[in-house]
């Protein structure tokens, strides 16, 4: 019987809408209250203190009008008094209270006094005794009036009517907004598929299908119309089998035979006491039989093996025999002769069988279609790769803990892990590598963990540990969770071992304890995931836990650039000299600007400090521009002095916010031009994470700055991807040896390996090579062994400002 079809008042969108006005109603309105209420208060006061002003100026010459009996003087005093809009009543009275002076006025009708009926009822009287000057505590009079306080105060009431009212249509046109976005995304869709499922012929239902709708795919909704459309099919199916049955009862029993043993079902007939009387081929090879050997053979003797309580079997037989009765077993759990578990779908039903009624049953094989449902809801709440839990499942177990912590008084923690620097085993060694990896990783969270707590892969290689029920003190609770912390960080730091490959990775781990202040699920999350980044902005491989404090480095930083505007206004930034040193001749070949903060009050800032703020600011645009600029300058007087020579070169690091912009190279050749430099006398440094994930936007703004007299430097080589397959497409001049491998290299042979093999591979290509960081003679002596060609570091100068590099100029000739 098909439904009607709901009426648009019966709609979850009008439902959902009526709740959400009702709500935003009664919300603002008490809201509005609230606020009206403080602001009478206010308002109330500020009148008080007008009276108390107004009295104190009508006073004293109502006192020298009582003392003189000056009922003129008096008069004026009532008048002027009465010249008030909200004071409507004055009187004045001698020391023996005779009245000197007395008048009112109408009052005027107000169309807001039903708003001051709700907070004042009655008018305010204010009296005050009459003091003579000159005569201490003399009494001479008394001077009263009365004060209409609602119309005093008829301004903040139209005030708050329109507040009000205002207030009530935004609520309004919000929850119109909600209904129709409700009404489109889910109403609309939710119609279309009532429509369709009450045109099911329930004759053919796997006819027709429902329709896929292309903007609800991968949601529940779709999801609701793919399995119908498979329950559809199954019922087709079923439906199709019964009418071959029931066919087959029409024939003789011998045709009967033929047909039920064909069908890749499970058909069976047993009396009241439990005995088979009939079973079709599939039946008795599933229980290990012929079907001539199941005659007469007791249930339980067939189904020892099997899931199935035999009591229970029996008594749904002789419900069927004895009652006439149709069951329908939608799923049932079975063991085969063989062990194999199966899951059957069995409809039960009387028949008679020669002489008696007799419990015919039939099954089907639904074990595919269970396990693929299994598998549909499996991979809904599962990480496909790992199988560990998803987002989703993540969300709904950690509101449920949530809940539960309050509930019973106990802390548990969120712990947001994140591997760092996988990207480069992707790049470098490809995907399948790095889903071992992440396999291998999964399986070693798991293992740090105990079984009632969770881990769960949000995406990439971030994943996330719910740790349940640690202590019912916060602190020690804490504890715990920096103890699996360390842990897992321990487990993820040992090798992985592939193909004979040792790979090392790390990872930063953000902390936060639950439950605090009602914070909802995705607030949990988002303070782990603060925690973990704190961790990368300090180096990685540790674990931070959330604190207060973070929110206040937000708060810091937003004044810190401030206070960078207001640097680059006043021209607080300055920039630093390290020379470039020959590594044969010891000769300067050129320097490396630096830049540096110079704060009024704090003296010299970091740029550790500075300089990321910049960037995330967008204000190393202009800095980077101001760099530019004063870099062009300082060379062209050094050149006009005499200590900048041909060949020697100026390196600026690029960023890669002022690098990735359309305007950089235009903007970088109008600059040189304007200062007229002479070919290759500016050098540019830039990471190899700039160019690696747009390298052919890269390689073309290298290509046309190069051909502008521009050479480029690869900075920091060897600690990002250091490929070079894209080294050797790359038009750079110059490899930078991070500092990192020069600071061990007496020490460590892996350094000096890498560092001797860096060196040839650019000496093999072509590339100028500069060492950073080289701190004493011994690691000049190693780098000079490999031909190493200059290098930087204090060994030399560390950087130094314009005055004091000219003086190494002077002191040490350049190349």
């Amino acid at each position: 019987m098909r439904q009607k079809k709901p009426s648009f008042f019966q709609g979850i969108s009008f439902q959902l809408a009526k709740i959400g006005i009702i709500l935003a109603i009664l919300l603002s309105f008490f809201i509005s209250a609230i606020q009206v209420y403080i602001d009478y208060l206010a308002q109330s006061k500020e009148l008080d203190q007008l009276i108390y002003r107004v009295a104190e100026v009508a006073t004293p010459p109502a006192a020298r009008a009582v003392h003189t009996l000056d009922a003129d003087l008096a008069n004026e005093v009532v008048n002027g008094l009465l010249t008030y809009d909200f004071i409507y009543q004055v009187a004045i009275w001698d020391e023996r209270g005779n009245v000197l002076a007395q008048a009112d006025k109408a009052l005027t009708e107000s169309d807001v006094t039903w708003m001051g009926g709700l907070f004042t009822h009655d008018d305010a009287s204010y009296s005050s005794d009459l003091i003579v000057a000159g005569y201490e505590q003399m009494v001479a009079g008394k001077i009263s009036f009365t004060v209409d306080r609602d119309r005093a105060l008829e301004n903040f009431y139209r005030r708050s009517e329109i507040n009000f009212f205002v207030s009530s249509f935004r609520s309004l046109i919000l929850v119109v907004l909600l209904f129709v976005a409700f009404y489109f995304k889910l109403t609309k869709p939710l119609v279309q598929l009532s429509h369709e499922i009450n045109e099911i012929d329930p004759d053919r239902p796997g006819a027709k299908r429902l329709t896929t709708l292309k903007s609800h795919k991968a949601d529940e909704l779709g999801t609701v119309i793919n399995s119908s459309n498979q329950i559809l099919d199954v019922i087709e199916l079923s439906l199709a089998k019964r009418r071959v049955i029931e066919q087959a009862l029409r024939t003789s029993e011998e045709h009967l035979r033929q047909i039920v043993d064909s069908l890749p079902v499970f058909i069976g007939a047993r009396n009241a006491d439990g005995y088979y009387l009939f079973a079709n081929k599939a039946l008795a090879e599933m229980l290990g039989h012929t079907p001539e050997d199941m005659r007469n053979v007791h249930i339980s003797d067939l189904l020892k093996s099997s899931v199935l309580d035999v009591d229970t079997v029996i008594r749904g037989d002789a419900r069927v025999i004895n009652n006439g009765e149709e069951i329908d077993v939608a799923e049932e759990s079975f063991v085969s002769a063989s062990g194999e578990q199966l899951y059957l779908q069995t409809h039960m039903m009387p028949l008679q069988y020669y002489e008696e009624v007799v419990c015919l049953v039939v099954s089907m094989d639904v074990t595919e279609r269970k396990l693929a449902q299994a598998k549909m809801e499996h991979m809904a709440h599962h990480d496909a790769l790992t199988g560990l839990p998803n987002r989703l499942q993540l969300v709904e177990r950690l509101e449920h803990e949530a809940r539960r912590a309050v509930r019973h008084g106990y802390f548990g923690a969120v712990l947001f892990i994140d591997l760092d620097k996988f990207k480069n085993i992707n790049d470098s060694l490809g995907h399948p590598v790095g889903d071992s990896v992440l396999q291998e990783v999964s399986s070693r969270l798991q293992s740090a963990v105990r079984e009632e707590d969770l881990v769960a892969r949000l995406s990439g290689d971030e994943f996330v540990v719910v740790l349940t029920v640690l202590d019912h003190n916060q602190e020690v609770a804490a504890l715990k969770a920096g103890e699996v912390g360390e842990k897992i960080r321990a487990l993820i730091s040992q090798a992985f071992i592939h193909e004979d490959m040792e790979l090392r990775i790390t990872c930063s781990v953000g902390v936060v304890v639950y439950p605090e202040k009602n914070n909802v699920v995705h607030e949990l999350l988002r303070y782990a995931d603060t925690a973990m980044y704190q961790v990368k902005e300090k180096g990685r491989d540790a674990i931070e836990f959330f604190n207060e404090d973070m929110a206040d480095k937000v708060s810091r930083q937003l004044v810190m650039e401030g206070e960078l505007h207001r640097a680059l206004e006043e021209e607080q930034f300055v920039l630093y000299f390290q020379p470039k040193v020959d590594v044969q001749s010891g000769a300067i070949v050129g320097a490396e600007a630096l830049l540096r903060w110079f704060h009024p009050e704090q003296g010299i800032i970091s740029p550790f400090e500075f300089i990321p703020v910049l960037e995330t600011s967008g204000l190393i645009i202009e800095v980077g521009q101001w760099v530019l600029e004063q870099a062009c300058d300082v060379v062209q007087k050094w050149s006009k002095a005499g200590l900048w020579h041909k060949g020697m070169q100026l390196s600026l690091n690029i960023s890669p916010r002022q690098f990735r912009r359309d305007s950089f190279a235009s903007d970088v050749i109008k600059t040189i031009e304007q200062y007229n430099l002479p070919d290759q006398t500016l050098d540019m440094e830039i990471t190899e994470g700039i160019v690696i994930q747009q390298i052919e936007e890269a390689i073309e703004t290298i290509t046309l700055l190069t051909q502008n007299g521009i050479s480029f430097s690869l900075d920091d080589f060897g600690t990002g991807y250091s490929s070079i397959s894209y080294l050797k497409r790359l038009p750079v001049t110059t490899l930078k040896i991070d500092k990192s491998f020069i600071r061990d290299i007496i020490d460590d042979r892996n350094d000096r390996v890498l560092v001797e093999t860096i060196v040839t591979m650019g000496r093999l290509l072509g590339l100028g090579l500069v060492a950073e960081g080289v701190e004493n003679s011994a690691q000049l002596d190693i780098i000079k062994s490999y031909g190493c060609h200059y290098y930087q570091g204090f060994y030399f100068s560390p950087p130094v400002p314009a005055d004091q590099f000219i003086a190494l100029l002077e002191k040490r000739p350049s190349k």
